[in-house]
């Protein structure tokens, strides 16, 4: 099966936030052009808690968030 990249821009991340709990792997983008993958284990207006796949947590605002992105398995 294939594989296809959801794509939330900090444009939609507040309206998306609960979608994103349910994903076991993420990706994030920040503007800083770091890329940060693991799993979100809270999210709120103001904070978002990631936890990468060595256990450490990272801690950044939305606003610092320029994309998220997860793989989903296509259709067909």
């Amino acid at each position: 099966m294939g594989k296809r990249q959801v794509r939330i821009f900090q444009k939609d991340l507040e309206q998306r936030l609960p979608e994103l709990l349910q994903q076991p792997v993420v990706q994030v983008v920040l503007r800083t052009k770091a890329v940060l993958a693991g799993s979100l284990s809270s999210i709120n207006s103001s904070r978002l808690q990631l936890k990468d796949f060595r256990f450490n947590k990272h801690e950044f605002t939305p606003d610092e968030v320029e994309e998220i992105f997860y793989d989903i398995e296509a259709p067909y």
